[in-house]
């Protein structure tokens, strides 16, 4: 099955890389990458709103909406996503 990939893989066959009755009795994958998103967002919200009403400087809520945000990421998405390469794309620069 590996070698089928492979080679249609290598065709550039992307949308057929198994035939339908390799994947009989297969249950698919749930993606639940929404929920990461949900959360992500209300926690990056939620600071937000949050140092706003309690009369944070606005020099300082920016940063903490970072910081927090930033955490979060690595809490989330863990070793698929390192969080220092979040701050990286805000800043437009790549160390890969």
């Amino acid at each position: 099955m590996l070698l089928k990939v492979a080679q249609r893989y290598g065709e550039g066959r992307l949308l057929a890389l198994l035939d339908p009755e390799d994947l009989s009795g297969v249950t698919p994958a749930v993606n639940r990458e929404w929920v990461r998103l949900v959360v992500l967002g209300g926690v990056v919200v939620g600071t937000a709103l949050g140092a706003n009403l309690l009369g944070v400087p606005d020099s300082a809520s920016g940063p903490l909406t970072g910081v927090v945000t930033v955490v979060t990421v690595g809490v989330l998405y863990g070793v698929r996503l390192v969080s220092t390469d979040l701050i990286d794309v805000m800043r437009g620069q790549s160390r890969k």
